[in-house]
């Protein structure tokens, strides 16, 4: 038996002859019998396992006999499968109000910037005052002389009692006219000592406003003047250094604005080292007090300070510089060795030693200066005997001349 002949036994069984086969051409050589044509796939939801579904095969009717039709095969891998997003927009929708940025109170954006607004307007007012008083402070033409006597205290390093002893000498120097005690140094210390109220308005306050010393005085104890610093802040602190930088004879201009008789006699407390104020007191003081401990720390730093009291612009009140030791401890033996030393460098222009005496710094905190006050006290003693030497016949007569000069 042929192939023919199967084919015309087959096709006879239905009731058909074989003119009515048909032969098709597959591409594919399936060992097996293909699967059946696989229905178009539901869609599937987002968020599900996204794999292969097997449909089972559907039963294919084919009450006319009619001749088969093969339907081309499509892959379930070869089919897109769209996501189905409705589900997920509406489990993901957020609040709209979240999004949205948080808004500031117009009322607070408003204060603001009335705030910033009034700063700015006084930060303008400060600088413009501070260039008027700088405008005023600096005249042209040389520097005026005060024919008051002006002695500063100065030192080569802090804590050796400068502003103690210049209290004590403005307390204990004789004169006919006023003994005025100002102070230079911005620790603004020295109205302690002399029994000022702390926290006045002062000389660095008056200077940037260009108002004039005079009217800022207070009485301290034993009859003197006193003209604290004054509290100031940094910026102000600033702006008033810049003036002692751009005028060298500021100082000079502003003690011949007090009108002072030459009877009176001004005291100035200085801060410890070189200074911009020291500079200003070498250009206006008569005698300079320099004021150490016997100690190895202000013996090292002695000389900075001596090479500028020796500098060509002091050259004539070089010989009206003197030297006070003060905190001598005579129960040791260093002390002692060290004094010693001191007197050997300095020679006569040693004028005193000042005992160490803890009442001094225990009587600061109740308002009691012993060096002004306590007639028995042997650092008073030595006060006054610093005060006779510096008013002496041969310091005045040094004096006149550093002045004609």
């Amino acid at each position: 038996m042929n192939r023919t002949n199967d084919i015309d036994n087959l096709m006879s069984r239905f009731g058909e002859s074989a003119a009515s086969y048909i032969e098709m051409e597959n591409s594919f050589n399936y060992k097996e019998l293909p699967e059946p044509p696989v229905a178009a796939a539901a869609a599937i939801p987002v968020g599900t396992e996204n794999s292969t579904v097997a449909v089972p095969p559907q039963p294919v009717e084919n009450s006319d006999l009619q001749p088969a039709t093969v339907a081309t095969t499509v892959h379930p891998l070869d089919r897109r499968v769209e996501p189905v997003l409705d589900d997920l927009l509406e489990s993901a929708s957020v609040d709209d109000s979240l999004c949205e940025p948080v808004s500031v109170p117009a009322s607070a954006c408003s204060l603001r910037s009335l705030l910033a607004e009034v700063a700015l307007e006084r930060m303008a007012e400060a600088r413009a005052q501070n260039e008027e008083a700088l405008r005023r402070s600096i005249p042209n033409g040389s520097a005026a002389v005060t024919p008051a006597r002006v002695i500063a205290v100065v030192s080569p390093k802090g804590g050796v009692g400068k502003s103690t002893l210049c209290a004590a000498l403005a307390g204990a120097l004789g004169a006919k006219g006023s003994r005025l005690a100002i102070d230079l140094d911005p620790q603004n210390a020295l109205q302690y000592h002399l029994g000022v109220s702390p926290d006045v308005a002062g000389m660095a306050s008056a200077s940037l406003t260009g108002e004039c010393w005079s009217g800022l005085l207070l009485d301290g104890i034993g009859g003197t003047r006193v003209l604290p610093f004054g509290p100031v802040s940094g910026q102000e602190r600033r702006a008033l250094e810049r003036f002692l930088e751009d005028d060298a004879h500021w100082l000079a201009r502003q003690l011949a604005r007090m009108d002072l008789a030459a009877d009176d006699v001004v005291i100035l407390d200085t801060p410890p080292g070189r200074t911009l104020y020291l500079e200003q007191v070498l250009d206006v003081a008569d005698q300079v007090i320099v004021v150490i401990t016997p100690d190895p720390a202000s013996f090292m730093t002695l000389g900075p300070i001596d090479r500028l009291l020796e500098g060509r612009t002091h050259q004539a009140r070089r010989r009206d510089c003197h030297y006070v030791v003060n905190q001598f401890d005579a129960s040791r033996t260093f002390c002692q060795d060290m004094l010693e030393v001191l007197k050997r460098r300095f020679g006569k222009q040693l004028v005193g030693v000042l005992p160490l005496d803890h009442a001094i710094s225990e009587g600061l905190a109740f308002g009691v200066n012993p060096l002004l006050e306590d007639e028995d006290s042997s650092a008073r003693q030595a006060v006054l005997a610093i005060a006779d030497a510096l008013k002496s016949p041969v310091r005045t007569s040094a004096l006149a001349g550093s002045r004609a000069s």
